[in-house]
């Protein structure tokens, strides 16, 4: 685990997130600089560079899956974008990014803060998906 990488020190607990899911090999959390509100990174907890260097990159978006069809009713969100990317935070993530209303463009990098209460909506995840994610 590289220790400059965010990603691993969040895994690890060693730097604050607001956490909506975890298990066994995977963390989601509220994306620092929202492309809108609900944006969750979706995080291998072990050091990966690239989503395609997961030994079984399949049982990521698996679990970003079962996320996403939690989430949509929650934040009466119209659907998700799912976006990998990778040139700022080299750790292995998946995007999840509620869109409502007309698309928004998704890029890294052009995220901001979105005037949300994050602590209600880590709440608000955190209590949906800990019943329909984790079953």
């Amino acid at each position: 685990m590289p220790s400059d990488c965010i990603f691993c020190r969040i895994a690890a607990g060693r730097e604050p997130a607001f956490i909506v899911y975890e298990d066994a090999q995977f963390l989601a959390f509220l994306d620092k600089y929202p492309q809108s509100p609900g944006h969750l990174q979706l995080i291998p907890k072990t050091h990966v560079r690239w989503i395609y260097d997961l030994p079984e990159m399949g049982t990521i978006f698996s679990v970003a899956q079962r996320i996403i069809r939690a989430i949509i009713p929650v934040l009466s969100a119209d659907h998700i974008s799912v976006g990998t990317f990778g040139r700022e935070v080299h750790h292995a993530h998946i995007w999840i990014v509620p869109q409502y209303g007309r698309d928004r463009k998704i890029s890294e990098g052009s995220g901001r803060p979105i005037e949300e209460d994050r602590v209600k909506m880590m709440q608000k995840l955190r209590a949906v998906l800990s019943k329909e994610v984790s079953k």
